[in-house]
């Protein structure tokens, strides 16, 4: 875990995922990526509605440079502080403005990072929009990095819950964040949801005699076989300070882009969650 992708944005969202990137950073001796990001698209049809086309031409782009110009300051001076933050931790790091649509650019920008770390609410089109977008979807759908999804609130790692099923989503989410979190300690409790208790405690057997590898941690196990999110949801959420779990909770194909777990984790925005890849 040698380079983390941070995308910024003026929100509490940025400020907690820096806090959450920053406790892998100094674990690892990572680098940091800012990115802040201009969806000039969007400012462009932002500014139409004051200015209809074509005949508010000239009215059109006056305000559409004086948005876009308002939204480059921001972002500029959000990538000043992530600098000046990592700086004074010892960190190295890169700072960049891109254009384009956030998904696309963040896509694009994790196939050389090692780790995302952003909110589970962003607000990228904060010029043009006062309320929180929930990208996040639309963005764990197509790409091939672990995710760090982080509330607006940082909560330092105590207690994990890993929810396990033995697919290959779960498998390689529980590898990665092995990894991820080689050398902190925190409590684990491992849940699985199956029809069969027996096979169960097999596979949970296995999976703790694996992380066993990674760290000397204590650790609780639990075997359920009705609603996981039901039993998430109330008798978990609130209580662990990170959630790990898998792209998809079976198979890929069933569940389209995300699976209907990790979408409820995310719509939920209670606690952080580590989505593997």
């Amino acid at each position: 875990m040698k380079k983390i992708l941070l995308p910024i944005d003026p929100s509490e969202y940025t400020k907690a995922a820096w806090l959450y990137a920053l406790d892998i950073a100094r674990l690892h001796k990572a680098s940091m990526e800012g990115i802040g990001i201009l969806d000039v698209l969007d400012i462009a049809e932002q500014a139409a509605t004051f200015f209809p086309l074509p005949q508010g031409t000239e009215g059109h782009v006056r305000k559409e440079e004086e948005l876009l110009a308002d939204a480059r300051k921001k972002v500029e001076r959000e990538l000043r502080i992530f600098k000046e933050n990592c700086r004074e931790e010892g960190l190295r790091c890169r700072a960049k403005i891109m254009e384009g649509r956030p998904d696309f650019i963040i896509e694009k920008e994790s196939r050389y990072n090692d780790l995302i770390v952003m909110g589970m609410r962003n607000f990228f089109h904060f010029e043009t929009k006062k309320m929180p977008e929930v990208s996040l979807k639309e963005i764990i759908g197509f790409i091939t990095t672990p995710v760090l999804a982080v509330p607006g609130s940082y909560r330092p790692l105590r207690k994990v819950l890993i929810t396990y099923n033995s697919s290959v989503p779960s498998v390689s989410a529980v590898r990665q964040f092995a990894r991820m979190t080689a050398g902190m300690q925190y409590e684990i409790i491992l849940l699985t949801k199956s029809d069969s208790e027996e096979h169960a405690m097999a596979e949970m057997d296995k999976l703790e005699e694996y992380l066993s590898h990674h760290g000397d941690r204590p650790v609780t196990r639990r075997w359920i076989s009705h609603s996981l999110r039901k039993t998430v949801g109330a008798e978990y959420l609130d209580q662990v300070d990170l959630v790990v779990c898998g792209k998809y909770s079976g198979k890929p194909v069933k569940e389209f882009f995300v699976g209907k777990f990790t979408n409820y984790l995310i719509d939920q925005n209670r606690t952080a969650v580590f989505i593997g890849q």
